[in-house]
């Protein structure tokens, strides 16, 4: 089964070619559509409850709360059905996720045994197209500063939202944190700390290239860059305190099995 986890927040003039897009695509295959409502304010929600059907649902909350509360809830309610070997794919509703990228990351998890893949902009055939200079230079930006304090092996692109991930890893990673600790960031900076998080689950990253084409877009960025940038910097702090617990606790395991 292939989950999709569809962040929503004001997205109106995306969503029907979207989801018709996805269903079109994975016409008989098994998939689950899960759409995230975050407070919209537009006619997102009116749009959804007429999209919905047997693969199609719909969870959230009636006021805006923010990115990170809307990638817990999304995995959180792909876990309580999932196996292990699923796939759950998160996807930008505003429809900057090229749905043929799909085959390929399932392809890297299925065939290859990866846990995740990520459509990266900064592998060789990836690229920005119609982006905004500021935004392309604050995305480098940011990816650059997470590969610097929390390097993975092939992984160049930490703040994309497009990805896949086998359900498995991200459950071992849920158990582990607690049902609130997987994300405690707030804003865009969730995409950086979901990824960090897991790579301590798994070594099995994979990245393919992609070509995030900013045309497709329909209606306004949400994205704050100077609370962002702050945002990014509040990270680096709480995810090396995270990594010190994490390896003071192991430390105790083995220790504790020295004695026995």
């Amino acid at each position: 089964m292939i989950y999709f986890v569809l962040p929503v927040y004001n997205e109106q003039e995306n969503l029907k070619a979207l989801i018709g897009g996805l269903r079109l695509h994975m016409k008989g295959q098994p998939y689950r559509i899960i759409t995230v409502n975050d407070g919209s304010s537009d006619d997102s929600l009116k749009i959804l409850k007429m999209l919905r059907s047997d693969d199609f649902e719909i969870i959230g909350s009636e006021i805006n709360m923010n990115v990170g509360a809307v990638f817990n809830s999304g995995i959180s309610r792909v876990l309580e059905t999932a196996q292990d070997d699923d796939i759950m794919i998160i996807m930008e509703s505003d429809r900057t996720s090229d749905i043929k990228v799909v085959d390929d990351m399932v392809e890297k998890i299925r065939q290859e045994g990866q846990d995740i893949a990520i459509a990266s902009r900064y592998q060789r055939g990836g690229s920005y197209k119609s982006f905004p200079v500021l935004r392309m230079i604050f995305s480098f930006g940011a990816s650059f500063l997470m590969r610097h304090f929390f390097p993975i092996q092939g992984v160049c692109d930490y703040t994309i939202f497009f990805r896949a991930y086998r359900a498995g890893v991200v459950r071992r990673a849920a158990q582990y944190f607690g049902a609130f600790g997987l994300i405690q960031s707030k804003g865009f900076v969730a995409n950086a700390e979901l990824l960090i998080k897991l790579s301590l689950f798994t070594k099995k990253i994979t990245e393919i290239p992609f070509v995030y084409d900013y045309a497709q877009k329909k209606g306004v960025s949400k994205i704050h860059i100077l609370r962002t940038i702050n945002e990014y910097f509040v990270l680096i702090n709480y995810i090396n305190r995270v990594f010190k617990k994490v390896y003071d606790l192991e430390n105790r395991k083995k220790a504790r099995g020295s004695l026995l």
